[in-house]
């Protein structure tokens, strides 16, 4: 359960502005903080990685494309065209 925070009293239009810009500043921080985590994992890995890892990166795209296309020729010869999936 989360803590309450114990709010103080406002005695005066000054206290309020002070406190408003003490979240905005508050928000502003934690605004940058998530645009930096967000960075880093929305960022493409594409560190540099050695001739191999280049070779073994594609070769591996290259199999699940393989794969991709020989499941839709299975299910296309089983049930003679791709829209008759959906009909049973």
């Amino acid at each position: 359960m989360a803590r309450r925070r114990r709010v103080r009293p406002y005695r005066s239009l000054e206290d309020i502005q002070m406190r408003k810009e003490q979240l905005s500043e508050v928000i502003d921080l934690e605004n940058q903080e998530i645009k930096r985590l967000w960075g880093q994992l929305t960022s493409k890995e594409e560190e540099e990685l050695s001739r191999s890892e280049q070779i073994v990166k594609y070769l591996k795209y290259g199999m699940m494309a393989y794969d991709g296309v020989m499941t839709l020729r299975k299910l296309k010869g089983r049930y003679g065209s791709i829209l008759n999936i959906f009909r049973r």
